[in-house]
């Protein structure tokens, strides 16, 4: 997956689609692609601290949710050490994009418009589980 691709996978989600392309070819740059095969587990927790992760392409299940491309897993984890992790396992072959969470919240201070569409986003997860 070339850095063009990248980017792309990452302006397909809600919250980095508001973010200008040459940051978001920088973004990709630093991103960590993971193939993965069915039934491999994924978290956004690591040992030094969380991740950011988009699903590029492929399917995830987990914690009572589907992701398939443009999903944005571990944005809470990514503001909030407290947050859970998300995990999840590979339903098809997966390709993810792994973000380290400075290089995230970066962006997120760099380009308010998308701190502002993750933050739509959170409130439509806080609203949907209060249902």
């Amino acid at each position: 997956m070339d850095v063009l691709e990248r980017a792309r996978a990452l302006a397909a989600t809600v919250v980095l689609g508001e973010v200008a392309a040459p940051t978001l070819i920088a973004l990709a740059e630093r991103a960590a692609v993971l193939e993965l095969e069915p039934g491999a587990a994924v978290t956004t927790r690591r040992p030094d601290g969380g991740v950011v992760i988009v699903v590029a392409s492929g399917q995830l299940d987990g914690d009572g949710a589907s992701y398939g491309p443009g999903a944005l897993l571990g944005a809470a984890g990514a503001l909030d050490a407290m947050a859970p992790a998300v995990t999840a396992v590979v339903r098809d072959a997966t390709t993810l994009l792994e973000l380290g969470q400075d290089d995230f919240l970066d962006v997120l201070a760099e380009h308010p418009v998308a701190a502002r569409a993750l933050a739509r986003a959170l409130a439509h997860a806080l609203r949907e589980a209060r249902r």
